[in-house]
């Protein structure tokens, strides 16, 4: 079977500095959920675990997870992305990099296979489509193993400086015109795993603290300079829908870069994203 892509897609976001962005957003995440990369209760002892990860960009999370993994190099671990354009040459080692969307087909072998399935910050970008990328990625967990959902949660009420404000609204604009729910009205992605029969769902808003409100100070300038850059290319890809901007002003948005990138050296700033996990029964 040849890998499943998309040749008419187009990353929102250029490609060029976007993996050193997605490293600091990367590591905002990480210290958020407690500096662990899988909340899901898998068992990273063990030997011969098989791990993939959905919309892998460059297999940066994969390739940290490693270093979480008591005998990594036993274990089979795969990440896909719906092109190959962010893949590096040399892969990280022992991770393996194919194109594939998250919306599948993939290969018949992998149904039922991985003892975690994991995608983090991928649905807002699929709109509509978004419950049938969770309900094909479920199909690739096997018995007894877990899938577990990252994404961020418009829901938040927590005072933020004025320019990380617009980030937010930035962000739920992408959502809206691209046709995704980041609110979770309708109950989302708990209420689709539970819907697809698996078990011991599980779930948790964790903050989410960039600039100098991150507590590891070695992380600060990264995630500053990452949502600063997240930030000018959202307003770049919202200026495309039909309408516009809507949350701003064209001036506004111009000048943006420069007072996120302020407003997060000096106050920081803080967003939740919300992790979901199930395990599909054992038969």
């Amino acid at each position: 079977m040849s890998p499943t892509t998309d040749a008419d897609f187009k990353y929102a976001l250029p490609v060029e500095n976007e993996n050193r962005r997605l490293a600091g957003q990367h590591h905002g995440f990480k210290i958020a959920m407690g500096n662990r990369l899988v909340i899901a209760p898998i068992d990273k002892t063990q030997k011969g675990l098989k791990i993939i990860d959905g919309g892998t960009s460059d297999g940066y999370w994969l390739n940290d997870l490693r270093n979480e993994l008591t005998d990594p190099d036993s274990c089979e671990l795969i990440g896909t992305d719906v092109t190959g354009e962010r893949f590096p040459e040399v892969p990280p080692h022992g991770v393996q990099l194919h194109a594939y969307s998250s919306l599948g087909p993939f290969p018949d072998s992998w149904y039922q296979s991985f003892d975690l399935v994991h995608q983090r910050l991928t649905l807002a970008g699929l709109g509509n489509k978004s419950k049938d990328c969770v309900d094909e990625l479920m199909r690739l967990v096997k018995p007894g193993g877990y899938i577990q959902l990252v994404e961020l949660d418009y829901n938040w009420i927590e005072p933020n400086p004025p320019a990380v404000k617009k980030l937010g609204a930035l962000v739920a604009r992408l959502a809206e015109g691209m046709g995704s729910d980041m609110a979770y009205r309708n109950g989302g992605m708990e209420k689709w795993i539970r819907e697809g029969k698996f078990i011991r769902v599980g779930s948790m808003t964790a903050p989410v603290c960039i600039g100098a409100s991150c507590p590891e100070p070695r992380w600060r300038a990264q995630t500053s300079s990452a949502f600063t850059f997240t930030a000018e290319q959202l307003v770049t890809a919202c200026k495309a829908f039909p309408g516009g901007l809507k949350v701003m002003a064209d001036e506004e948005a111009e000048g943006l870069g420069a007072k996120l990138e302020e407003e997060l050296r000096v106050h920081g700033g803080y967003f939740p994203c919300r992790i979901v996990w199930g395990m599909r029964p054992l038969e």
